[in-house]
Order: C-alpha cells, then sequence, then structure tokens
C-alpha cells in the first residue's frame, strides 16, 4: 500500500467516526452558496453540496472542512458531473492558501472556467490554487480552465493527494494541466488528457518538484514551440526529478522537444511505464534529455514514437547518462540520426536487458554502453544478441514475448544492483523459467514469459496462481454492501473470509466445495454474529484446497 493511499484511507476513516459529532451544512438549504457554508463551517464540518451550477470562486480561508457533493454519501459518480462550480472566469475555482492539511477534503465535484487569480493577471491555477498547504482532492473533474501557470491545478510549497481526478481540456503558458513548483504531491488514478500550453501540456515540475504518480494517464496533450516549446506530456527543469509508476504517456505532441517527457536537469524515475505515439518536432519523440539529466527507467516500453529531427524513441545530449533495464523500444522513427536513441554531447546511456528493433533510421546513434540486450544489426557488448524478438504482435500486449524468442531467460544472468521490482511491466513475476530448462534468468525487454501474476499486499508480494483470480470487489468503497467476484480453473474446496486491519477474522463468506468457473459472492458488512461491523479497512481473502490465493483490500464507508 502506498503512502498517499494510506493517507487517504485515514481522512474517509476519519470523516466516518467525526462525522456524528461535526455538522453537516447543506447547500443551499442552509447556506445559498457554498462559500456562505465554508464560511460559517469549522474544522471537521462537512459542506454538502446538492446538484447544481454554482457560480462561485470558493475558498477555505484554513478550514479543515470537506466540501462535497452528494457523491460523498452516495459513492454515486452521477453526481460529480451533476455538481459543478463555475468560476465565471473571475479568479481560481477553489483556493487553498491558508496552511490546510490533509484533512480539507474536496470530493464529487466539477471545477470550470476558471482565470488563474493572484497578483499578476490570469496567473497562477485556473481550477485550484494550493499555496502551502496539503489538501486532499478526491474524484474532482476539472475542465475548460485558463492561467499562465497551471491551467487545471497550480501548487506552491504544497504536497496535496490527489486521488481519481480528471483533468481534461484546459490550457497554460506553463502546465495545462497541472503545474508543480516547489511541490511533491501523491497523485493516484488519475487522468490528465488534452490539455495544452508552451511548456508542459500535461505536466509541468519545476524548482525542485518530485510528486509521486501511479496508475496515472497522460495522453494527446499538446505543447507550443511559443516560449517554451517543451514537454507534450510532462516537462521538468530545476532538480525537479518525479516518480512514476504504472503510467501510461500516450499521443502527446510538441512543436519543439520532447513530445512525451523533456527533461533538464533532472533525474526522473520511471517504473512500468508506456511512452507510445507521442511526437515532437526538434527532437526526443518519446523522451528528451539535456543538461546532467539521468532517468532511470526500469520496464518500460518506448514505441511508435516520432520526430522530424533526432531520437525518435530517446534523445540525450549535454552530459546525460539515463540508465535503461528491461526496456523495450521499438518502431519508433527519426528524420535524422537515432531512430531508437540519440546520445550525444559527452552522454552515454546505460542499457540492460533491453529490445531495441525495428526503429528508424537506425537503433542507436554515437555512443551507449550495452549488454545482455537484443540490438537489431548487433552492438558490441558482453550478452548482446541480434536476432528478431518475437513480438506477440497482437491482442493487449502486442510487445510481449512469444514461445521460442531469443529474449526469454537471455537476460543477465546476475541482477544484483538493478533495483528490480519483482515483476514485469503487467504485473507478471519478474525472473521466470520462461524455456522450461531449470533455470530461471530474467528476459530481455519489459515482458516476462509465461510467468503467473503478483498481487500486492502492503509491502508483500504474493503469487496469485493462473487461472484462479479474485477480483476486486465492486463497488469500493461500499455501503451497505459488497459484490466480490474470483475464477476457479477447477472444481475445489473454497474458502472466502473477511478480516478487519488487525487481522481477525470477522466473517466466513464461504467455506464449501464449488464448481470451475466465475463465482460471484455478496458481503452485505455483517460479522459471524449477523451485526453490522464499523466503518473502515477490511481485507477479503481467498482459499482453495486449503492454499492461500490471493487477499485484496476494501473499504466500508457509512
Amino acid at each position: 500500500m502506498n503512502i498517499s493511499f494510506k493517507v487517504l484511507i485515514v481522512i474517509f476513516l476519519i470523516f466516518c467516526v467525526s462525522i456524528i459529532s461535526a455538522t453537516i451544512i447543506n447547500v443551499p438549504g442552509d447556506q445559498p452558496t457554498i462559500q456562505e457554508g465554508i464560511n460559517v463551517a469549522v474544522d471537521s464540518d462537512t459542506v454538502l453540496v446538492q446538484p447544481g451550477t454554482y457560480t462561485e470562486n470558493i475558498n477555505y480561508n484554513g478550514n479543515n472542512i470537506t466540501v462535497a457533493s452528494l457523491f460523498l454519501t452516495t459513492q454515486d459518480t452521477i453526481y460529480i458531473s451533476q455538481t459543478i462550480i463555475d468560476g465565471n472566469q473571475n479568479g481560481s475555482v477553489v483556493t487553498f492558501e491558508s496552511g490546510e492539511d490533509s484533512t480539507a477534503m474536496l470530493s464529487g465535484l466539477t471545477l470550470t472556467n476558471g482565470l488563474g487569480g493572484s497578483s499578476y493577471p490570469n496567473h497562477t491555477g485556473g481550477g485550484i490554487y494550493c499555496y502551502n498547504s496539503n489538501p486532499s482532492i478526491i474524484n474532482v473533474f476539472i475542465t475548460g480552465n485558463y492561467a499562465v501557470h497551471g491551467g487545471g491545478i497550480y501548487c506552491e510549497f504544497s504536497n496535496p493527494n490527489m486521488l481519481n481526478i480528471t483533468i481534461i481540456d484546459n490550457s497554460a503558458e506553463w502546465g495545462g494541466g497541472i503545474q508543480f513548483y516547489e511541490s511533491s504531491p501523491s497523485l493516484e488514478n488519475v487522468k490528465i488528457t488534452g490539455n495544452y500550453a508552451d511548456g508542459g501540456g500535461g505536466i509541468s515540475c519545476s524548482h525542485s518538484s518530485n510528486p509521486s504518480l501511479k496508475n496515472v494517464t497522460i495522453t494527446d496533450n499538446f505543447a507550443n514551440a511559443g516560449y517554451a516549446g517543451s514537454g507534450g506530456g510532462i516537462y521538468c527543469m530545476g532538480n525537479s526529478s518525479p516518480n512514476l509508476e504504472n503510467v501510461s504517456i500516450t499521443g502527446n505532441s510538441v512543436d519543439g522537444l520532447g513530445g512525451g517527457i523533456y527533461c533538464y536537469g533532472t533525474s526522473p524515475s520511471l517504473v512500468n511505464v508506456t511512452i507510445k505515439n507521442n511526437s515532437a518536432d526538434c527532437g526526443g519523440g518519446g523522451i528528451y534529455c539535456i543538461d546532467y539529466s539521468s532517468p532511470s527507467l526500469v520496464n518500460v516500453i518506448i514505441i511508435n514514437n516520432s520526430t522530424e529531427s533526432h531520437g525518435g524513441g530517446f534523445f540525450c545530449t549535454w552530459d546525460s547518462n539515463p540508465s535503461l533495464v528491461n526496456v523495450t523500444i521499438t518502431d519508433n522513427s527519426a528524420d535524422s540520426d537515432g531512430g531508437g536513441i540519440y546520445s550525444g554531447l559527452n552522454s552515454n546511456p546505460s542499457l540492460v536487458n533491453c529490445i531495441l528493433w525495428n526503429n528508424i533510421p537506425d537503433e542507436v546513434y554515437d555512443s551507449a554502453e550495452i549488454s545482455y540486450s537484443n540490438i537489431q544489426g548487433g552492438w558490441t557488448g558482453e550478452g548482446n544478441i541480434d536476432a528478431n524478438p518475437l513480438f506477440a504482435g497482437i491482442e493487449e500486449d502486442p510487445y510481449s514475448l512469444l514461445g521460442g524468442s531469443p529474449c526469454i531467460d537471455a537476460g543477465i544472468p546476475d541482477t544484483t544492483g538493478l533495483n528490480l521490482p519483482p515483476w514485469d511491466i503487467i504485473g507478471n513475476l519478474r525472473i521466470w523459467d520462461g524455456d522450461g530448462n531449470g533455470s530461471a534468468i530474467i528476459d530481455m525487454g519489459a515482458y516476462e514469459y509465461g510467468a503467473p501474476p503478483y498481487v500486492e499486499l502492503d509491502d508483500n508480494l504474493i503469487v496469485q496462481i493462473p487461472d484462479i483470480y479474485l477480483h476486486q470487489n465492486y463497488p469500493n468503497p461500499f455501503n451497505p454492501q459488497t459484490t466480490i467476484s474470483f475464477n476457479l480453473s477447477e472444481n475445489g474446496k473454497v474458502n472466502l473470509s473477511i478480516y478487519n486491519i488487525k487481522g481477525q477474522k470477522i466473517k466466513t463468506i464461504v467455506n464449501e466445495k464449488l464448481e470451475q468457473g466465475l463465482h460471484q459472492i455478496t458481503w452485505d458488512g455483517k460479522n459471524d454474529n449477523n451485526q453490522y461491523v464499523a466503518s473502515g479497512v477490511y481485507f477479503y481473502k481467498l482459499k482453495v484446497n486449503d492454499k492461500n490465493i490471493a487477499i485484496k483490500k476494501c473499504l466500508l464507508l457509512k
């Protein structure tokens, strides 16, 4: 469980526990506007907004309160689109600037038509302006806003928690979707799409901003050549090194440099990242690195990116030395040199367990330290090969490997020091005996052939047996009941039980023999004594034939 999710769980639990004594202020029932509801609220209160359009600009004014639509109480997403705050181009739609902490929550609303405020006209944060504050922004839709900095969201000296957010069709000079300035927020399950800026169409990070992005989609954003002209998807400068995990950067474009990502003196970390179908006019269709930028890439695919200049997949220059481990770079193109990778001016990327294939006009231009990799046309280095990788070419993962691929079990025998996660790009067990010769060696590329999937429980990872799969409950969070589904590949004795956060079993839902196939079980939120349990985090564990199969988390929110 990552830190941001733990923080948000705590926030939900605080809300559930405190709501008994806190005040719910209904808008417009109790107060005619959202701001007037905020003005009479005190810490822990909830301003509950009924469906409708509210033309106003709200400021939390230091109140650690919840402002939310009926989504908060019903978990029905329809209320997000039906409950709109229209900024009327009169400043930021929502402002946090008085030291609000993580218990200041914004949830279940649409923010639109904001025009960034502050001392310079249209300056910062069209949708949300966050200064020296750390609020929680959950299940919010941000669209059609403008600012010079941060069309959708602007954060300065702030580390907000952002969960389940869509940021679409906003514009700015810097950071069409979001701009971070000396801020390191947490983003999880966030979609950033169709935003526009001169620099950083999707996200702009500057001045030592190190945001954490998990399960984030950055797609179809655009950066103009204009003043900045860099970073169609993400722009990084000034010692800003974001951490990306399970992130998709696709279909972004720029008139200048770095269609997917632009790095200027930064070293971001990318794990399980897809960089696909991005384009740049002046270099670095997928990634552009300059001035001592040394990003780390593990389990990454860089595919179908293009540029009218150098470095279709990856461009590095001016002492930039990126590290690439288990990276697949294929079908990228450059009008000049470096269809796959271009390195120049004292730059020397390091590649281990990588595949570079079918890049135009060449795989690697100039210098690189490469070992245990498959390079079309060959490359000097230990363990390197030159052979058709036999990509699957179809279905959901076309760049995974077919049986018989020369890349299976062909990676470096000793992975010590590579800081590998224990899973590949799609969550399968990393280091698996794919060729069945009795010796498990890591594969080349981002995928591990034939490996079973992994399931994560807190900081521990457990193998889930293929063909016996425990699905995430739905809905989640839930109240009063939820459905748990699982697949059986054959008949077997099944035990499905619920545990509280202390690890104590509170309910046995199933304990019987079941036939193969899909099974759907409803938990009504009661324990074995037929009593409703309290709000909180619970775990459900599936055992088949007395073997632990998987455990997943769920959240009961009353």
